[in-house]
């Protein structure tokens, strides 16, 4: 799924329009990428999100130098009730 794809989805779920839809996901990303930058953390009753980086190495005869790389961990949380269904 793409943005475009996303905005089309909740604009037709929510009845909003898709430019108001557009608007807050992209503020709702633009925090996100902040948070990955800051090695911050995000948790919701469904999700978290923590940011990681992979370190900066040097290039050694069998490998090329890596600049160091951020990114993002997300992890979704599963409800009590499902966990109990799904050990059935």
């Amino acid at each position: 799924m793409n943005l475009k794809e996303l905005v089309a989805v909740v604009s037709a779920e929510t009845q909003i329009p898709a430019s108001q839809v557009r608007k807050v996901t992209q503020a709702i990303l633009g925090q996100f990428v902040e948070l990955i930058e800051a090695e911050g953390k995000f948790t919701s009753p469904s999700l978290t999100v923590s940011g990681a980086f992979y370190p900066a190495r040097p290039a050694t005869e069998d490998h090329q130098a890596r600049p160091e790389r951020k990114f993002a961990r997300m992890r979704i949380k599963r409800k009590k009730t499902q966990i109990k269904m799904d050990e059935h």
